[in-house]
């Protein structure tokens, strides 16, 4: 009777300890889930910093220079996604970021020059996560207009000198990814590097005669002396998104944070800023989602910056804002598609820039070949690089050996067509070979289409940019 006793004690024990442990299961599944749903946000966007400048990318593509040092962006790559064909519409920097942080390309925004502001009314991230409940920070630069339209909590200042920790006042991220560890946070950091003056890093890190030179560059001590200064401020940038790191494994919240690293347009060498060629639209993008997005993976997507904004909410919330120019990735990031779109769309207005002159820009890329338009070709393209001196004097002495590099920056044939395949750094203009006539046909109805849809009308558009000015500047007073 006794062993009966005990062996029905037993048996209700173990059935009271499975059900137990079940439901303990079960709400650490829901528990788990709940975190999954409203993973904390960290971008660290760049400033003027060409998309090739980083280790990870040496290793997946053999075509760019092979310069930079940056081991904890190469981790952030080794442990998520890096895409190989990440675009923003525009190579300048308010421009940019505000395309980015509303989803909806810069004429349709309002913010298509590059000290200007969106239109009244239009939202950006800051709107779309306060309201899914998260506190939405911005450390570092601003160069957004107007504040109403981005409401985002200062995390940080802004700090453009050679002196201090990071170049965004890292004391105040800390603090603010902190802080109320129950809810979930967005933080957007904003480097000012590696944007001029080039005064931070270590220059000893780059040996001018050890550099490889883009292709597309002269190879000459002055710009060595000047890829070595920006090179520096590039591992300067890696050194704060380790201090990032640090800082987001010291809270215990890698597992639900998404961690992006996008490097801005490019540098503000020749063929970088303020240009429609890949080395100044084409952007560095990488993100990790640990138990969400694989590791080590390499995607070929191509994706523009207004795909961001819909993209996380989507892989948050599972919905994506009304009323966007840019559309979700997400089946890319789980693994779930391979491809995103067929075409991206490039804009540049001049007219407000310092040292600038009405120069309207517009392109198209597909996955092979890419159609540049330079609308008023007749007209001079300038801008700080064109009128500084070095510039100059390296136009001067290309032309006594017979080159041609810088001149065709600086002039341009109203239409620029380039298999980015055979040519990825743009280096032979291919519009007149008569094979590609309907490719070209085919290319411009696209980025006409685009325009329309936009709303732009390329010179007359560019012709009213200080119309849309967020403060007084000596271009637009």
């Amino acid at each position: 009777m006794k062993n009966a006793f005990k062996t029905l004690l037993n048996t209700v024990l173990l059935c009271t300890f499975v059900s137990v442990n079940q439901q303990s299961l079960a709400e650490s599944s829901a528990t788990s889930d709940t975190v999954k749903a409203t993973p904390n946000i960290v971008l660290v966007l760049a400033d003027d910093m060409s998309w090739f400048d980083i280790g990870a990318y040496h290793q997946a593509i053999d075509y760019v220079p092979k310069n930079a040092i940056t081991p904890n962006i190469d981790k952030i790559a080794e442990e998520g996604m890096m895409f190989t064909r990440s675009f923003t519409a525009t190579a300048m920097c308010g421009v940019t970021r505000q395309q980015l942080y509303t989803g909806i390309y810069p004429v349709r925004n309002g913010a298509y020059g590059n000290h200007t502001r969106v239109y009244d009314g239009v939202k950006s991230a800051a709107h779309y996560f306060r309201d899914m409940g998260y506190r939405v920070g911005l450390a570092g630069k601003g160069h957004i207009y107007p504040k109403a339209s981005f409401p985002f909590e200062k995390a940080g200042g802004e700090n453009k000198t050679a002196k201090g920790e990071s170049s965004f006042g890292i004391d105040v991220t800390r603090r603010f990814m902190a802080r109320d560890k129950d809810q979930p946070f967005f933080l957007i950091v904003a480097s000012a590097n590696p944007h001029g003056p080039w005064n931070r890093g270590d220059t000893k890190q780059y040996p001018k005669n050890k550099l490889e030179v883009p292709v597309f560059l002269n190879d000459t001590p002055g710009l060595r002396h000047r890829l070595s200064q920006y090179l520096a401020e590039v591992s300067d940038l890696d050194r704060e998104v380790g201090l990032l790191e640090a800082e987001v494994e010291k809270l215990g919240i890698k597992n639900d944070t998404i961690f992006i690293f996008t490097s801005e347009q490019g540098s503000s060498l020749p063929f970088g800023k303020w240009t429609n060629y890949d080395s100044g639209l084409q952007t560095a993008f990488i993100i990790r989602w640990p138990n969400n997005i694989e590791a080590g993976t390499t995607s070929a997507a191509m994706i523009e910056y207004v795909d961001v904004v819909p993209t996380l909410t989507d892989l948050v919330k599972g919905t994506v804002p009304e009323n966007l120019d840019g559309s979700s990735f997400k089946p890319v990031l789980l693994g779930q598609a391979t491809e995103h779109k067929d075409y991206v769309y490039g804009i540049q207005t001049s007219l407000n820039v310092h040292e600038g002159a009405p120069y309207p820009i517009r392109s198209v890329r597909g996955k092979q070949y890419k159609l540049i338009h330079n609308i008023y070709a007749e007209g001079k393209f300038s801008n700080v690089i064109t009128e500084n001196d070095w510039f100059k004097d390296e136009l001067k002495a290309e032309k006594k050996i017979n080159k041609s590099n810088y001149a065709r920056y600086v002039t341009r044939p109203e239409f620029e067509l380039y298999d980015i395949i055979k040519d990825p750094f743009e280096q032979v203009n291919i519009i007149d070979q008569p094979q590609h006539k309907d490719k070209i046909t085919a290319l411009k109805s696209h980025l006409s289409n685009w325009m329309a849809q936009q709303g732009d009308l390329g010179l007359e558009t560019e012709m009213v940019v200080c119309e849309r000015k967020g403060f007084s500047h000596r271009r637009c007073p």
